[in-house]
């Protein structure tokens, strides 16, 4: 509800507010950055097994089988991604915003809506949906180290693989 007033005045056309709510629906895909990075870059067998399991469900942005399946939740090593990447999304998007880059969200898309048509839909310009492409691009970036990493690290499931 915090945006929502920013959001009723970008869909009125009264006001060009930046961060609305239809900015941090769009915004949410961040996991799928996760699980691309892992797909490419893991070489646990637990975690592709999860990341392919749950890619479908990521594809329309439900995230609670790799939040509770991998786990990031209680995982020290995928915290600092999972905090830092919204920030860096937040920060690419002010910035595409501000320049006039990216139309503001206008819409508020539902928060199921696969990538690249929910930042399309929401501003209604293609350059939202490209926000969303950059975004998911950067995302893999910032988790890619953090997914090599967790290579190095044994865990209970590694022992049983073995």
């Amino acid at each position: 509800m915090v945006y929502m007033p920013a959001q009723l005045a970008n869909q009125a056309g009264d006001a060009s507010y930046i961060f609305s709510n239809g900015f941090f629906e769009a915004g949410l895909m961040h996991i799928m950055g996760l699980v691309i990075a892992i797909l490419i870059f893991s070489k646990k067998d637990s975690w592709r097994a999860v990341a392919k399991l749950g890619a479908p469900a990521m594809f329309f942005n439900i995230q609670e089988p790799i939040a509770f399946g991998l786990p990031i939740v209680l995982n020290p090593l995928l915290l600092v991604p999972y905090v830092l990447v919204p920030l860096v999304n937040t920060v690419i998007g002010y910035v595409a915003i501000s320049i006039g880059l990216v139309p503001i969200f206008k819409y508020v898309v539902p928060w199921t809506m696969p990538l690249f048509f929910g930042g399309t839909i929401g501003t209604g310009s293609i350059m939202g949906g490209l926000l969303q492409v950059v975004w998911l691009l950067v995302d893999i970036a910032i988790y890619a180290p953090f997914v090599i990493a967790g290579n190095k690290v044994k865990d209970e499931y590694d022992e049983e693989e073995a």
